[in-house]
């Protein structure tokens, strides 16, 4: 086609998803754990600031995210007798 831009799609969808791992026993305790991953895809055209809050730990840094590129941020969730830390919360402007 003639004057006709193909642009390739990303990997991924824009915006934010998070994934989880499998929960893991620690061995001699009443600990269970997992890694969960967040990824940003910025389709904007400008640059925009994001962080990750987490429930029961710290929270990311915020991350200035320029046009088309990514960010990541992983952390391990515990569950303890079945207190939790470091649940992922939401994704926020900063």
């Amino acid at each position: 086609m003639a004057g006709v831009l193909a642009v390739p799609s990303p990997a991924f969808a824009c915006g934010y998803n998070v994934t989880y791992g499998a929960w893991k026993h620690i061995p001699d305790t009443l600990t269970w754990q997992r890694e969960w991953s967040w990824f940003f895809y910025n389709c904007n055209t400008s640059t925009v600031r994001r962080k990750v809050i987490v429930n029961n730990g710290s929270d990311s840094p915020c991350y200035s995210i320029a046009p088309r590129d990514t960010r990541n941020y992983r952390n391990h969730e515990s569950n303890t007798a079945g207190y939790r830390i470091n649940q992922y919360e939401r994704t926020a402007s900063c």
